[in-house]
């Protein structure tokens, strides 16, 4: 049977180490120019051998199972389309290949934030801040920043080819408190390698609070994740720099060009770090999975939190994500697409905490929550819808902004299976 390799969707985004193509070839004959991004990973010679010799092997099954087995990874990148490639035996012998049914291969054209009505966009963001205006539901974090405001609700989005849209009080400023932590991820990855911070952090969902000790203490495994407190605090240690200032300096760096903005600490919200902050520093090197001293990684995750944004400014760095590592004004390259990749699985695995996988269901696209108020959304290959508004649920998430989110996505039809299914109504 002849191997199956996969196309490159609409958006060109790649799908490097999956074609089984020879060692040095990046695209296929024939196949569209776009494929012609597709970047090699950073490895050996010798890996890049065995992975292709892997891949033939694992590609030489039935075509239904194949598909049904590999579509479910696009669902964060958009389906790419599965084109088969005759085998060489096949060919000569005129024996005609199978096809794959036209089923598995979703119309995603329809996404395209190129042919989008953004008169009706932005009708769309006002009618539902407007309809979520008398929602008061939840409560302020105990640890508020001074001057945040209950009633405060605003939404941004941003179009992977860098229109926004807004409403609501868009000039209010709030500090991405663990909504940093899908972006310091990303420089560690960017930095360290995704196998490797997979390897020292770990991605699986935890099922508890995002704060909770007993997550690396009853479990089995020690693993944690980026997107829960102690993962993103071992995840600080990982950043690279000469001293503690340059590490700081880096990160907010890395934020503000994926913001395309100039991003700074905000000095007057800084706090006292509290016991259990510490608490879980310490459990996290005594599982071997921080490196370095507890104090720094500590001191810079708090930072972190600290930075200033709005609306604007956050949908902007989640834009960045959703259009594979390139940031949409500037056009500058700031991520590679494995470190997106590795982000994104992350968000959708704990992004929203223990109710992760009810927002997947609900909602489905990667997202990040803060205590703050503020949630980023991000929708690979279109945008993303970033809402905030103060008021939490018992899991940390703002009730009007995760309500805002959906309401969107629901009317937008931008829920992950849905595009894979290419549903339009």
């Amino acid at each position: 049977m002849a191997p199956f390799r996969w196309a490159p969707n609409r958006f060109g985004l790649p799908w490097a180490g999956m074609h089984g193509l020879p060692p040095g070839q990046v695209s296929a004959p024939g196949m569209d120019s776009s494929a012609h991004r597709f970047r090699r990973f950073s490895r050996s010679t010798a890996d890049r051998h065995a992975q292709t010799r892997d891949d033939k092997k694992s590609m030489n099954i039935g075509p239904a199972i194949l598909a049904l087995a590999l579509c479910p990874l696009s669902l964060l990148g958009g389906c790419a389309s599965i084109a088969q490639v005759p085998a060489e035996e096949e060919v000569s012998s005129g024996q005609k290949p199978a096809t794959v049914p036209t089923a598995l291969t979703p119309p995603m054209e329809m996404h395209s934030p190129v042919d989008l009505d953004v008169t009706a966009l932005q009708r769309d963001v006002e009618a539902v801040v407007a309809d979520l205006q008398s929602n008061h539901d939840g409560k302020m974090y105990s640890a508020a920043v001074k001057g945040a405001d209950p009633d405060d609700l605003a939404i941004a989005v941003v179009l992977v080819d860098g229109r926004v849209l807004g409403a609501g009080n868009t000039a209010a400023r709030f500090p991405l408190m663990s909504v940093s932590k899908p972006f310091t991820y990303a420089l560690a990855v960017e930095q360290r390698g995704a196998e490797f911070m997979l390897e020292r952090i770990g991605v699986s969902a935890t099922g508890l609070p995002y704060n909770a000790v007993a997550a690396g203490a009853v479990r089995r495994s020690t693993e944690q994740n980026p997107m829960v407190n102690a993962g993103a605090i071992a995840t600080h240690s990982y950043i690279e720099g000469a001293s503690a200032a340059d590490k700081s300096r880096a990160v907010v760096d890395f934020y503000s060009r994926m913001a395309n903005q100039p991003l700074s600490i905000e000095e007057a919200w800084r706090a006292t770090p509290r016991a259990l902050t510490f608490t879980l520093a310490y459990q996290m090197q005594a599982a071997e999975r921080l490196v370095g001293d507890v104090d720094d990684a500590v001191n810079r995750y708090l930072e972190s939190n600290i930075v200033a944004v709005r609306v604007d400014e956050l949908a902007q760095m989640g834009a960045t994500l959703a259009s594979g590592g390139v940031q949409p004004v500037s056009g500058q390259r700031v991520l590679e697409h494995e470190t997106v990749r590795a982000v994104l699985s992350a968000m959708v695995t704990a992004g929203m905490y223990e109710d992760s996988g009810r927002w997947w269901v609900r909602v489905g696209v990667p997202a990040k929550s803060g205590v703050s108020g503020a949630i980023v959304a991000v929708v690979p290959g279109w945008g993303a819808i970033v809402a905030y508004s103060p008021r939490l649920d018992a899991a940390g998430n703002s009730v009007r902004a995760s309500l805002a989110i959906e309401q969107l996505v629901q009317r937008w039809r931008l829920h992950s299976v849905d595009r894979l299914l290419g549903r339009k109504n």
